[in-house]
């Protein structure tokens, strides 16, 4: 009799495993929960409009820092502009509320890029200063799921140059594997607002990713 106690308990506490793990995973790069505090994850995208590397690094229980470098073969996700491009970006994530049913947050990347027209526009430059809002939910012990608000805003230098403002509404989904990597999805489409020429296109971030804790 014993025993077979012994045994019930054992195989209940195994039993458990795999759920404490994932609940204990602790982190997340699509809501507004952060990776903790000294951890390091990494997330690689590609899709439209180009494909990117993020290193998230947890500099507070509530803030992560970090950086972007990304390569584009869409102007900035404007649909109708298809041309290639360098851009670097720091990264600040501020958890504002997180609790068992949803979290809040804000992150902003300012940074610079580069782009290559040819014909007569040449080489563009300019600098980057998006910032965005993210009400995460947590749908089980493996999925979050996103809503995001963003305003990836730039300027561009020269003679073509201007003041660009899109207006971007979306969201994502985070799938855990394990608690040390995630799937994830992320989509945004709004306007994109040229401030110089008063034309107004349309912009659509699509990105497939995987996100890994180093």
């Amino acid at each position: 009799m014993r025993k077979a106690v012994q045994l019930y308990a054992v195989l209940g506490v195994l039993s458990l495993l795999p759920c404490q793990a994932l609940a204990q995973k602790g982190w997340s790069v699509q809501t507004a929960t952060t990776v903790g505090t000294n951890t390091n994850i990494v997330q690689v995208q590609a899709g439209w409009p180009g494909i990117s590397a993020t290193l998230f690094h947890g500099y507070t229980p509530t803030v992560d820092l970090g950086g972007i470098f990304t390569f584009n073969y869409g102007y900035e996700g404007d649909v109708n502009v298809v041309h290639p491009g360098l851009k670097g970006q720091f990264l600040v994530r501020a958890q504002l509320m997180d609790t068992p049913k949803y979290n809040l947050g804000l992150w902003f990347a300012p940074g610079g890029f580069v782009y290559f027209f040819g014909g007569g526009v040449g080489t563009l430059g300019g600098v980057v200063f998006p910032a965005g809002f993210v009400f995460g939910l947590p749908v089980t012990h493996e999925v979050n799921i996103s809503f995001n608000f963003d305003l990836p805003m730039f300027v561009s230098f020269g003679t073509f140059g201007e003041f660009t403002f899109p207006i971007l509404f979306g969201g994502g989904v985070e799938y855990f594997l394990q608690p040390d990597m995630a799937l994830t999805f992320n989509l945004r489409m709004g306007p994109m607002i040229y401030t110089k020429s008063s034309v107004t296109d349309f912009d659509l971030q699509a990105l497939f990713g995987l996100a890994f804790k180093l």
